[in-house]
């Protein structure tokens, strides 16, 4: 196995892997893809299953990949609504929610079917380094420890980055090896089965509950008539007070809208997931970072299931074009970086800015705007989106009658819509040249009040 050379060698086989992989067998390129889980568990996830529709199309129109279907889809989705302790506020989500380890074991089969090696069971431990290049990895295969080259290495292996935490200090400007506890929200969730159906079909819920710390909430994802996906998360920085645990703050969330006799518990588990905007350079020589590995979750929603599948398209064809040139350079890999902020980064640094805000408002004073309807879903939508209001004087005089007599609200709405409109202005102008990444970057600090 060491004297095997790949085109690609793809660390992890969830949805940024299996799609990298695709994409670039798709394009004739060469691909082995190493996952640390069993075969046929690959591709199976503790998460929220939410996956919006644009990202599957995207593939679909891109590559003919087929849609999720059959079982893979739980149920379909029309709406993200955001509650309170006494309100709601829904908006207009087309996706699905689907059975990730269905969907992502056919997406795996899918890759063997175009070419794609795939070598289960294989946990990678080191980096190969060779005149200042990643050119392999080594993996664990039982006792021994086994090199494999390529000449690019992608790595898909999710929050805790098997490649990249492995990386030298400053080997690539703007790419970190480890995240700070302020940047990973915990996360706790149960699929249940009920007695009797639920009211949330084609619908994703995010409740803000004044237990839950804010930025946190809890989520009832519909799993189909009588099934739900049922979950909590917060910022591993904020510890929850009075000795609790997550799974015990979860319960008592859960607990006040469906008692324990109520449903049964099929699936149970945690996880960690990366709440920031993407790394400011998601390349480095030989190779990128890709999905929850280079922090392309929506820092809100945590929707990370279609950035990753979209992302994975991204880099494959940036990759596909720097192999045919011969440069896998960082810079020779800078389309892929410029792809992605135009898309994930322009996004996700809104929604970085909504989540600050949240924090600042806590359970309570989000429960006082949707009660007090101080915004509509239209509004909901724009601020989610990052786009202005552009309200007249009659209805900003409106708003202000409903929510007198706190004046905090709205001077803490409209700061949060001026610290939006900016930071989108910014990330439209990402650098072309990686020369110009340090200026861009301490622009962009100075912006958001923290250093990314």
């Amino acid at each position: 196995m060491s004297d095997e050379k790949f085109d690609a060698i793809i660390v992890g086989g969830g949805p940024a892997g299996v799609i990298t992989a695709y994409t670039l067998a798709y394009h004739g390129k060469s691909v082995v893809l190493l996952d640390k889980k069993k075969h046929d568990q690959i591709g199976n996830k503790t998460c929220g299953d939410a996956l919006d529709e644009s990202s599957p199309i995207f593939l679909f129109e891109s590559m003919n990949l087929p849609m999720p279907f059959g079982e893979e889809v739980s149920d379909d989705l029309n709406l993200l609504t955001v509650a309170s302790m006494s309100s709601r506020l829904s908006i207009p989500a087309p996706g699905y929610t689907v059975d990730r380890h269905k969907y992502g074991q056919r997406l795996l089969k899918e890759c063997i079917d175009i070419g794609v090696r795939v070598i289960d069971s294989a946990p990678v431990r080191d980096v190969i380094i060779d005149n200042g290049y990643v050119v392999g990895v080594k993996y664990k295969n039982g006792s021994d420890l086994v090199s494999i080259f390529g000449k690019v290495v992608v790595d898909c292996s999710g929050t805790w980055a098997a490649v990249r935490k492995l990386l030298p200090e400053g080997f690539s400007e703007g790419l970190y090896a480890k995240l700070d506890d302020h940047h990973i929200a915990a996360s706790y969730r149960e699929i249940i089965s009920l007695k009797e159906e639920h009211p949330f079909r084609h619908e994703i819920v995010l409740e803000y509950d004044k237990d839950i710390p804010s930025p946190g909430y809890i989520w009832y994802f519909t799993k189909g008539e009588k099934a739900l996906n049922v979950g909590t998360g917060w910022l591993k920085s904020d510890p929850v007070g009075n000795g609790k645990g997550m799974k015990e703050v979860f319960h008592d969330a859960l607990h006040k809208t469906y008692s324990p006799e109520s449903y049964t518990v099929d699936v149970s588990g945690g996880g960690q997931i990366p709440i920031r905007p993407p790394f400011d350079c998601m390349t480095f020589n030989g190779g990128v970072v890709v999905g929850d590995a280079g922090c392309l979750v929506d820092p809100t929603t945590a929707e990370g299931h279609g950035p990753a599948l979209v992302g994975g398209y991204y880099a494959g064809l940036v990759l596909n074009e720097a192999l045919d040139k011969g440069d896998v350079s960082r810079e020779g890999l800078w389309e892929y970086n410029r792809l992605i902020m135009a898309h994930y980064g322009v996004r996700n640094s809104m929604s970085y800015v909504v989540l600050k805000y949240l924090r600042i408002l806590g359970p309570e004073k989000i429960d006082e705007i949707l009660k007090k309807k101080f915004l509509t879903e239209e509004e909901l939508t724009k601020i989610f989106l990052g786009e202005p209001l552009n309200l007249s004087v009659v209805e900003i005089i409106k708003k202000l009658l409903r929510i007198l007599p706190d004046f905090k609200v709205p001077i803490i709405l409209n700061r949060l819509l001026k610290e939006i409109e900016v930071v989108r202005d910014h990330y439209k102008t990402y650098p072309d040249e990686h020369s110009e990444l340090a200026d861009w970057r301490k622009k962009r600090d100075k912006l958001i009040g923290e250093k990314l």
